[in-house]
């Protein structure tokens, strides 16, 4: 009798000639990039095999159905695996080609069945090796984990169904599991889906701080959830601004500090503790006539946070230094400095302000200042900050404000600040953000977006508008230009532009990037 590989050529060479078993594919399967974002923890082992041929599902012996050409399916053996739990609920779009699996969040994965999967149309059911059958609507679970899709089949999946850039992966031999009728309602935060060329650690956050929503623009899972003030425990008051980082989405109103530990969507679900650790600044300085004008600014770490009241008139402005990861927030320092100075961003030294009189200083965890010279920060990045100088030139310097490098004009316009606010990390992206910085040069009502480096070499990237916001991703492989609602991605190597479209909801507006 021959072995089962002697079985699959035999069908490769029938149902498939031009095909043949080379192009089995073996992957080696490390952490999901949606595990690695404080979503669920998936643990895998150390290999899985994946098979896709040509779009068809081989079942040994049965004749493929128009069904079977818009599902990948295992055609191995179903032994070994990943050890993760692999669930969602049934979406197909049968124009674009696309089976997904939805998570509670509205992210979709396309999907490699287990073997023995079968597909039929009108309407579309899915058969498992076990008989049970599946339509849209219904939650299927399974052993398995999330792996990037396009190492996950040799037949990749159609463009249109990558939305998150992780395909959901059965094991071959995983016993599916159905809960009919589940439905495929979307959560009622849900704005919108959209694909990106892969998956980005990166979120955009947005606040209309008329309506008290928050608008999170989230690229490893490709959606946009928008947060009425009834959708999580929102702050009384109008919403002043947002940051990100440590896991953390920290709302300021008022004031106050509203510190939700990791995504709004997963509160939102009930998936963890509604309730935000709450800070109030003490003494919280109050000018008569203007509400509190507090600036909160992330470290680098992405644990410790900067908050800064900019004095007006007479009034010293105040900065404190907190920790908002932990249950108990945790007060580091507080100090107060001369006149009135507002945050340009964070380096791994320091807090960077500017004056309403062309200085500019770095203030260190300590409270005592490293560094000021004359001028005015544009950029700042986690070892370099961009100043330019009382004659409108452009410089580059190190944390400390020291050794600064002249930048050669790229063009005739003047230097201007396109640069978003710090992404916070665990550790510098490599290259991006320690030795490069974004800078903009402004003419004719065009705003050139360039990467700047340590030597004053600059990079052009993008042309947009005066209002156009730029960002590093985390990984600072990829900046994010946002304009008028509109984001564009732009790959930081090769300058490869891919506009997403319309991404931030009416009348918000972004106030962070982590």
């Amino acid at each position: 009798m021959p072995d089962l590989s002697d079985r699959i050529q035999a069908l490769y060479e029938e149902k498939a000639p031009a095909v043949s078993i080379s192009e089995i594919q073996t992957i080696e399967v490390g952490q999901s990039p949606r595990a690695a974002w404080a979503r669920p923890v998936l643990a895998v082992a150390s290999l899985i095999l994946v098979v896709a041929i040509g779009g068809l599902v081989l079942d040994l012996g049965s004749e493929p159905s128009a069904g079977d050409e818009l599902i990948r399916v295992h055609t191995g053996p179903g032994t070994g695996g990943m050890d993760a739990i692999v669930t969602g609920v049934v979406e197909i779009d049968l124009e674009l080609g696309c089976v997904w699996l939805s998570d509670p969040g509205g992210a979709r994965y396309p999907v490699v069945w287990p073997s023995g999967t079968r597909a039929s149309l009108d309407p579309f059911e899915l058969t498992f090796a076990n008989g049970l059958t599946a339509r849209a609507g219904d939650r299927v679970t399974g052993g398995g984990g999330y792996v990037n899709a396009a190492s996950a089949v040799s037949d990749p999946f159609p463009d249109a169904c990558l939305q998150t850039g992780d395909a959901a992966v059965f094991n071959a031999g995983s016993d599916i599991e159905v809960e009919p009728g589940v439905g495929n309602e979307q959560p009622t935060t849900l704005f919108g889906r959209f694909s990106v060329p892969e998956v980005i650690g990166f979120e955009l956050i947005s606040v209309n701080p008329n309506a008290r929503s928050v608008a999170v623009t989230d690229f490893v899972t490709g959606t946009i959830h928008l947060f009425d003030a009834a959708d999580y425990p929102s702050p009384a008051d109008a919403i002043s601004g947002a940051s990100g980082g440590g896991g953390f989405i920290h709302i300021w109103a008022d004031g106050t500090i509203y510190s939700y530990p990791g995504v709004l969507a997963d509160i939102y679900e009930g998936e963890i503790d509604a309730d935000p650790v709450v800070y109030q600044p003490d003494p919280l300085i109050r000018h008569e006539g203007i509400a509190p004008t507090l600036e909160v600014v992330p470290a680098t770490d992405g644990e410790r946070v900067w908050l800064v009241q900019p004095g007006v008139n007479d009034t010293a402005t105040t900065i404190e230094l907190v920790n908002l990861v932990e249950v108990q927030v945790t007060r580091l320092g507080s100090w107060e400095i001369e006149g009135t100075w507002h945050p340009a961003g964070t380096t791994v030294d320091g807090l960077v302000l500017n004056s309403d009189s062309d200085r500019v200083q770095v203030v260190g965890f300590d409270g005592t200042t490293i560094g000021e010279v004359d001028g005015r920060a544009i950029s700042v990045g986690w070892q370099s900050i961009g100043i330019i100088g009382g004659d409108g030139e452009l410089s580059v310097t190190d944390a400390f404000l020291g050794n600064p490098v002249a930048v050669q004009r790229p063009g005739r316009g003047i230097w201007v600040g396109v640069g978003g606010p710090i992404i916070p990390s665990e550790a510098p992206p490599v290259v991006t953000g320690q030795e490069r910085l974004l800078v903009g040069q402004s003419e004719n009502d065009t705003v050139g977006i360039y990467i700047l480096d340590t030597s004053g070499a600059t990079q052009h990237i993008y042309d947009g508008t005066p209002n156009a916001i730029a960002s590093w991703t985390r990984a600072g492989d990829w900046v994010s230009v946002v304009e008028n609602g509109s984001v564009a991605l732009i790959k930081a190597e090769t300058g490869e532009i891919h506009d997403l479209g319309e991404m931030i909801p009416p009348d918000h507006w972004v106030l962070t990037a982590g």
